[in-house]
């Protein structure tokens, strides 16, 4: 288990948290649980519903649409945000294609950890936005 100094390092380095306080991304990290997957281990299961958001510590994850890779996701990124802010169903599975650790937290304590700390709120809504402006370059 990683010391909670590294994991702020760590989230530091993602863009949805490079202009977070370290005191509010240690009270993120305390509001995770740090998970292990096995290389090979299925994490999130398509067609399940999701709600939690997953922040890769160290590996990387494989994001399938049937056989088909649609992406790679390795240490200092993340996945699972729009199903956290609104659990659904997914369509993609996640495994991870190394061993990986990742925090994971879920939809309820994601929404408290942003209701205390509006950096973190905003944070992730930047990754949001930019991720939706990559998919419609029509916007203004």
């Amino acid at each position: 288990m990683r010391l909670t100094l590294e994991k702020v390092l760590v989230l530091k380095n993602i863009p949805a948290f490079e202009h977070v306080s370290e005191s509010a991304l240690s009270d993120f990290i305390y509001a995770c649980d740090e998970v292990a997957y096995a290389a090979g281990k299925e994490i999130v299961a398509s067609g399940s519903v999701n709600d939690s958001l997953f922040i890769i510590l160290h590996g990387m994850v494989q994001i399938k649409e049937g056989e088909i890779v649609v992406s790679e996701l390795e240490t200092r990124q993340m996945f699972g945000e729009l199903t956290a802010l609104n659990p659904s169903v997914v369509g993609v599975s996640v495994c991870a294609k190394e061993e990986t650790i990742a925090l994971k937290m879920s939809s309820e304590r994601l929404y408290e950890i942003m209701s205390l700390h509006p950096s973190i709120t905003k944070g992730i809504i930047k990754v949001l936005v930019s991720r939706l402006q990559l998919l419609d370059n029509r916007h203004i």
